[in-house]
C-alpha cells in the first residue's frame, strides 16, 4: 500500500461527507495504491451510517469505531497502527486543511523523510479565515507552552494534518500515552527522540465551525498533558 489516509471522527455527521468529497476528488485519478481509514471516537449521532454508506461506494474505506468515547489522540493512534500505507497522513474530518495540500508533502517523503507535519506559522502558509480571538490566543498559548517544555523547533502543533512514513508510525504511535488534545505534542516528541526529522510545510488553513474543544477544561488537561510526556521521558516509559 502506498498511501493511508486517516481520519478520526466524533460526531461529525454533517461534516464528514465535505470531508470525503475532497479527499476521494484528490484521489481520483492517481496511480498510487491507497486506503482511507476512518476511527469513530464513540460517535452518539449518526457518524457511523454516513461512514457505512460511503464504505458501500468505496470499499477502499475502513472502518473502525472505539466502543466508548477515548479521545482524539487514541483515535489517531489506532487509525495510524491500522493503516497499512508506506505514507501514512493523519487529517481532521473538516475542511480546514484541503487534501490538496499533500502535493506539498509527498516530494520530502521520495527524497527519505519520515516525519511530514503542516504548519500555519512558518513563511509561505495562509490563513484565508482565522479563529474567534480567544481560540486564537489559547492556541498560541499551548503553541509557546508546547515550544517550552516539548520541542522549541516546531511552529504549530496543533495543525490537524501530519504525515508520517510507515517506519516512524511503527516508532511512534505503539509509545503514545496521551489519548486527548496534546497527543500532537507528545508523538512530535516521540518523533525527535526516535531521531526522526521534522519537516514543517506551510500550508493554507481556513477556521471551520465546529471544534471538539472545550475551552473551559480541554486547555487545562492539554496543559497537564503536555508536563506528563516529560514525566513519562523521567520515568523511562518512553525507552521500552
Amino acid at each position: 500500500m502506498d498511501l493511508s489516509i486517516v481520519i478520526p471522527v466524533y460526531n461529525e455527521e454533517k461534516r464528514l461527507t465535505r470531508a470525503l468529497d475532497d479527499v476521494l476528488g484528490w484521489l481520483k485519478g492517481r496511480t498510487e495504491s491507497w486506503e482511507i481509514v476512518i476511527v469513530d471516537d464513540g460517535s452518539q449521532d449518526k457518524t457511523s451510517e454516513v461512514v457505512r454508506a460511503w464504505m458501500e461506494k468505496e470499499p477502499r474505506i475502513r472502518f473502525t469505531r472505539l466502543p466508548v468515547n477515548m479521545g482524539k489522540g487514541e483515535a489517531v493512534r489506532v487509525g495510524m497502527l491500522q493503516a497499512q500505507g508506506r505514507i501514512r497522513l493523519f487529517r481532521d474530518s473538516d475542511l480546514s486543511t484541503r487534501q490538496a495540500e499533500l502535493d506539498r508533502f509527498l516530494p520530502y517523503f521520495e527524497k527519505g523523510a519520515d516525519v511530514v507535519i503542516g504548519s500555519r506559522r512558518v513563511p509561505g502558509a495562509t490563513t484565508e479565515l482565522p479563529q474567534a480571538l480567544p481560540r486564537r490566543l489559547l492556541g498560541m498559548g499551548f503553541t509557546r507552552l508546547c515550544r517550552l517544555l516539548i520541542l522549541d523547533e516546531v511552529y504549530d502543533y496543533t495543525c490537524g494534518f501530519k504525515c508520517f512514513s510507515a517506519r516512524a508510525s511503527l516508532a511512534v504511535f505503539p509509545k503514545q500515552r496521551v489519548q486527548r488534545w496534546a497527543f500532537d505534542a507528545e508523538i512530535l516528541y516521540l518523533a525527535k527522540k526516535a531521531g526522526f526529522a521534522i519537516h514543517q510545510i506551510p500550508v493554507t488553513w481556513r477556521d471551520e465551525p465546529g471544534s471538539k474543544v472545550r475551552l473551559s477544561s480541554d486547555v487545562f488537561r492539554s496543559f497537564l498533558d503536555m508536563v506528563r510526556v516529560r514525566v513519562n521521558d523521567l520515568r523511562g516509559l518512553y525507552d521500552a
